[in-house]
């Protein structure tokens, strides 16, 4: 018998808790700063082209967005600086929610816990078990199907994905590939779960 304990949550897991003061205003700004970029980029555009000057050659960029920032347009200045007016100033207030308060209170047991919260496949339970045990049925499961390369494997897939989007000209927008954690759900509407431990 596997040492693990579920834990069935009373909600969707897609609920968004209220966020800290700081994070709701960083995440605000970044936000209004990218709205206000997409505007200065259709500004710029509608300028040239009321001006004549959209005469460029057309350049495929398969739909890879530039990284360069557009130029402040003189008539939106007003409108930039009332955006950003308003989030400086922004109020916010206490919220009294007995199902924000649950939220926040099994937040919190989860990160105190020293054990991983594994979710189900199908189902919305959740598992408790430990680091260990965790990092061991990983293991076994990740190398039943693929097997361990050479770290250099992703150092040449990235020299080679440069060599191509140099020749593209698409360098100065894509970037390298990244590195993403592997994770495992438990299959806990299968035969003999709690001995076997399916996962997927």
């Amino acid at each position: 018998m596997q040492d693990m304990d579920q834990v069935r949550f009373k909600y969707s897991m897609k609920n968004i808790p209220i966020p800290s003061m700081n994070a709701y205003k960083n995440r605000l700004v970044e936000k209004v700063e990218s709205v206000i970029k997409r505007m200065r980029w259709k500004a710029l555009y509608f300028l040239k082209s009321e001006n004549g000057d959209d005469d460029l050659p057309y350049e495929e960029k398969f739909g890879f967005k530039t990284r360069k920032c557009p130029p402040q347009i003189a008539d939106m200045i007003s409108f930039e600086e009332d955006m950003l007016k308003m989030i400086e100033d922004i109020e916010f207030r206490k919220v009294n929610d007995k199902f924000q308060k649950l939220l926040s209170t099994d937040i919190q047991r989860m990160k105190k816990s020293d054990k991983m919260f594994v979710p189900a496949d199908k189902t919305r339970n959740f598992y408790q078990i430990s680091k260990q045990q965790y990092e061991k049925l990983m293991r076994e499961n990740i190398t039943k199907t693929y097997k361990k390369t050479n770290p250099s494997s992703y150092d040449e897939i990235n020299m080679d994905a440069k060599r191509i989007s140099s020749d593209l000209n698409l360098d100065d927008r894509m970037e390298i590939m990244a590195k993403r954690e592997a994770f495992i759900t438990l299959k806990d509407h299968k035969d003999n779960f709690a001995i076997i431990l399916p996962v997927d």
